[in-house]
């Protein structure tokens, strides 16, 4: 008699939670009960049953097919439970009330299926997936409102929840387009965004990046970059054409203010263009050196090659150079049209050695393409002579100054658009003396054997350039 009242006063302090029999015996089951709380194990044909700590958990047979585990103390503990089908393990975890209920609210107030709340000793552990980065921002947020009770219980807690998918919205946009369904966005552990696979162009190439910029700034990290692993089908590169111009003070004066004001008129007879008040034929296929010019479309004007053929035929401008300049995306190419001077500098005690300065025209583009077809490029253009006036005389020789004019700038144009730059003035200032040899030499006499004559002039060196963006 007193074995049943026993076994009935187990079973009404037993919760009503009934764990399933592990059929199984390799497997360790992991249970976790607060103190104070019990629940039955279902353990058909028992036979025999042990528990390492009796202090943390208590267990009571009932019958030969049921065990009552009751928690005592906070602590981790492991049962074993021997049946006819072999010994079963069981890893007992008894927490403190007050840990359960925390664990209880944090997963009522997420209230997200894929988010599971555990508790671990005196911690609390978030685990599972949300769809997107967004969601995890919320969810730590609300986790954080529990800071104080943690902290005032000396309790832990671990958000162990991963985002399913990181970029969601660029993802799902980058696999929405055939010519970037291949592209894939990953994080390193600094936090930078690699964007790898394969893509058809350069172009395409620089619209994903792009994008990757505008929508991955939430997933980088404070110093974190945007990688660029692309591979592309096809090799773009950009073609500069240059046309090097040197323009006398006329046609500044006359033509150069009125580069962009030209008006033009059809007729029966033909169309002309009119500049201030004078007019002029529109020449379709001009001959002569002004016939580069007028090839592809200009930037921001249709007058620029009929104004700047009327400059070349009219003799008040000439053609210095017209390379081709090819490059990849984001390369520099420079050319120089002009020499080299040297220059003897001291490389040690009692030694001299000879360095090479640049001069003339020079020019440095570096082009880049961009995700929607246009190209920026740098360009940097540079006009230097030598100037024997201000130059530096040593041990007879006369090493001569540089008088430069120089600009950088950075625009953009659709590929085939041409820009122009200008106001790179050259001033030149010559002195001829023309003398008799011998008299003109004299002392005094000899000025009325030679004559001196001063000439001065001034151009304006321009530079139009028309990148392209060539694909193969």
């Amino acid at each position: 008699m007193r074995n049943v009242r026993t076994s009935l006063a187990v079973l009404a302090a037993a919760a009503a939670v009934t764990v399933p029999f592990s059929a199984r015996a390799d497997v360790v089951t992991q249970l976790s009960v607060r103190t104070g709380q019990s629940m039955v194990l279902r353990a058909p044909s028992l036979t025999r049953v042990a528990v390492g700590d009796g202090k943390i958990a208590g267990v009571y047979p009932i019958g030969n097919s049921e065990l009552v585990l009751n928690g005592k103390a906070p602590g981790r503990t492991t049962l074993f439970v021997w049946t006819t089908s072999g010994r079963h393990s069981y890893d007992i975890t008894v927490l403190e009330q007050s840990l359960e209920d925390l664990r209880r609210m944090i997963q009522s107030s997420i209230n997200d299926p894929t988010v599971h709340v555990d508790s671990f000793d005196h911690s609390i552990v978030l685990a599972g997936s949300v769809p997107t980065g967004e969601r995890l921002v919320q969810l730590s947020d609300i986790v954080a409102r529990f800071d104080p009770v943690v902290t005032a219980n000396k309790y832990t807690v671990v958000n162990a929840v991963t985002v399913a998918q990181p970029l969601g919205p660029l993802e799902n946009e980058l696999a929405a387009d055939k010519a970037t369904a291949g592209v894939h966005v990953d994080r390193d552990l600094k936090g930078n965004l690699i964007v790898s696979g394969t893509i058809p162009d350069r172009t395409t190439a620089e619209r994903v990046l792009a994008r990757v910029r505008a929508l991955g700034g939430p997933y980088l990290a404070i110093d974190g970059k945007v990688i660029d692993r692309l591979e592309s089908s096809t090799t773009s590169q950009v073609n500069v054409k240059v046309y090097i111009l040197e323009v006398d003070e006329t046609a500044l004066r006359q033509l150069g203010v009125n580069l962009q004001s030209a008006t033009f008129q059809n007729s029966a007879s033909g169309s002309t263009y009119t500049l201030g008040s004078a007019q002029f034929p529109v020449v379709e296929n001009p001959v002569g050196p002004g016939q580069a010019l007028k090839l592809g479309s200009f930037f921001r004007t249709i007058t620029l090659a009929p104004t700047l053929n009327l400059i070349i035929t009219s003799g008040h401008g000439r053609i210095l150079s017209s390379p081709d300049l090819v490059t990849m995306p984001g390369k520099e190419a420079n050319f120089l049209v002009g020499g080299q001077i040297p220059i003897p500098y001291a490389s040690g005690p009692s030694q001299i050695a000879i360095q090479y300065k640049d001069f003339g025209v020079q020019l440095k583009v570096t082009p880049t393409i961009l995700g929607n077809g246009g190209v920026e490029t740098v360009i940097a253009p540079e006009v230097s002579d030598l100037d024997f006036q201000d130059g530096v005389t040593i041990s007879g020789f006369t090493i001569p100054a540089l008088k430069t004019s120089k600009l950088s700038t950075d625009v953009i144009t659709k590929s085939g658009e041409s820009v122009v730059l200008g106001g790179l003035l050259r001033r030149v200032e010559q002195r001829n003396i023309d003398k008799i040899p011998l008299l003109g030499d004299l002392p005094i006499l000899g000025k009325l054997f030679r004559s001196t004559r001063y000439q001065s002039s001034q151009t304006d060196v321009v530079f139009v350039m028309t990148p392209e963006i060539l694909t193969r």
